[in-house]
């Protein structure tokens, strides 16, 4: 039906956080490699990706997928500005923060122990919460050590009991401690979210990362999955020597070509079957009839250039390899396809969408990399009115003159010194902004993106030859030209 158009269902939610999980356990692509994520013989997993790639999404799947095989282990998910706002971290040195995190984390689980077993905090209570100590932790039981120290505050009156007699109280206690299966399992998300380039930011993120692994290795029972941005970790990992012994336990999370065709397939066929469950074959399969399952929101391929390609490839393209973006342009699209009285999305409707989508891109890409780069939307707006594609020099050059003509210095992560013509431009490979032509079908995305080869574009291999162009999604809204 062509109302179908304007379901925000269609293509799924784009905050993955927001999803809910039964949905969402219905068309999330697994991968082999991303399976690690989901192992319970993995006590600390992190997540690394842009913006967009869908590690809420991750996330919020694992813990759907971990309570399912795990229904009694207790389940905690948090953004982590909730363990920030527990304590204040200003001026303390780095092991004090690493302390700092942990006892944040485990006050976190105070806090959800005690609503296990149906405790309310007052205002005097609240002292749990303040002086929650590691120690005595190590090598124990967590919910033993947690049960106790909640049994003392019980029995000293600090904590009122809701409506349960003290008997039913102890033996909630008792099984807790008794338990030695029971696992918490911690998830954070947006631990960068705020992230600005500053000493204070790099140091009170960084730490949180070594807390997590000091945690998960001293206490027993407690799993921890996080995540993080690329760019973030980057200016981190330069910043904190410490981290490289976290590097093990990463994730980079990425999707190709087919990645991004079989989670659009998947959203469209469960939308379908739960909306019309009786006019789509129940034999659909993502593998074999991936082109009809287009066809139900697509009217066949999509023309890119002189040529015409299936609908997730340009997607793909245009979205960067991004599943929130590829969304939201779909949505866009789509509901330029329904104003126009048509059944289906078709090419013009993707190319009228360009101007919008555009606008979310360009807002996106300064909030996620302003933190790295002074005066950001200064070096952007020099492409403006300007030409799609530059050979190498040209695109060098063309850097320079502009930022000399304007009287503009760019300072790229935190460095005293202004960035040069070639840094310059290997950051705007490295954000994404401009990517190396690619005509090779079998090629990722058409493009090669920094994610695919980060050492192009570096003074050692400059190479004329190569051709390098504004990323699609930016074009419409910088007015730019063939």
């Amino acid at each position: 039906m062509r109302e179908d158009l304007l379901s925000d269902d269609l293509f799924g939610n784009e905050a993955g956080e927001d999803e809910a999980k039964e949905r969402l356990s219905v068309y999330y692509l697994e991968k082999p490699e991303n399976n690690i994520f989901f192992s319970t013989k993995k006590k600390l997993q992190f997540v690394r990706s842009r913006k967009g790639v869908g590690k809420s999404a991750l996330l919020n799947y694992a813990a759907y997928k971990l309570e399912s095989e795990c229904p009694y282990d207790i389940q905690i998910n948090i953004k982590a500005s909730e363990l920030i706002a527990l304590s204040d971290p200003k001026d303390l040195t780095a092991l004090e923060l690493t302390n700092c995190w942990q006892q944040r984390i485990c006050t976190r689980i105070n806090v959800e122990l005690g609503k296990k077993i149906d405790i309310a905090y007052d205002d005097d209570s609240l002292t749990l919460v303040e002086t929650s100590e590691l120690t005595g932790f190590k090598g124990r039981n967590l919910l033993s050590a947690l049960a106790d120290r909640l049994s003392l505050k019980i029995k000293s009156n600090e904590i009122k009991i809701n409506k349960l007699s003290s008997a039913n109280n102890i033996e909630l206690l008792k099984r807790y401690s008794a338990s030695e299966e029971i696992k918490v399992w911690l998830f954070i998300d947006d631990i960068d979210a705020t992230f600005t380039n500053t000493e204070e930011n790099k140091i009170i993120v960084s730490t949180f990362f070594t807390a997590c692994r000091y945690l998960v290795n001293d206490v027993k029972n407690l799993n921890i999955r996080a995540s993080v941005r690329t760019d973030v970790w980057t200016i981190l990992e330069d910043y904190d020597e410490a981290l490289d012994k976290c590097e093990q336990y990463m994730l980079d999370l990425k999707w190709s070509t087919s990645d991004t065709g079989k989670i659009l397939a998947k959203k469209i066929l469960t939308y379908f079957k739960e909306e019309h469950p009786l006019d789509v074959p129940r034999l659909y399969s993502i593998d074999k009839d991936e082109i009809k399952i287009f066809n139900l929101v697509f009217s066949g391929a999509i023309k890119w250039g002189d040529k015409c390609v299936p609908p997730h490839r340009a997607i793909h393209i245009l979205s960067a390899g991004r599943p929130r973006w590829a969304a939201q342009l779909c949505k866009i699209a789509a509901r330029d396809a329904y104003s126009k009285y048509k059944d289906a999305i078709a090419s013009g409707n993707i190319n009228f969408a360009m101007d919008e989508y555009g606008k979310y891109r360009i807002a996106d890409l300064y909030k996620e990399h302003s933190h790295q780069c002074t005066n950001l939307k200064y070096l952007i707006e020099i492409f403006r009115n300007g030409k799609k594609y530059y050979r190498t020099f040209d695109l060098l050059n063309f850097i320079e003159n502009s930022l000399n003509k304007a009287k503009i210095t760019i300072y790229l992560d935190g460095n005293a010194i202004g960035a040069d013509k070639n840094q310059l431009a290997h950051f705007l490979y490295r954000i994404g902004f401009i990517t190396l032509r690619n005509d090779e079908y079998n090629k990722a995305l058409g493009f090669t993106r920094f994610e695919d080869n980060p050492n192009l574009l570096l003074p050692v291999n400059l190479n004329n030859n190569d051709l390098w162009e504004i990323h699609p999604s930016y074009r419409n809204v910088l007015n730019l030209k063939e």
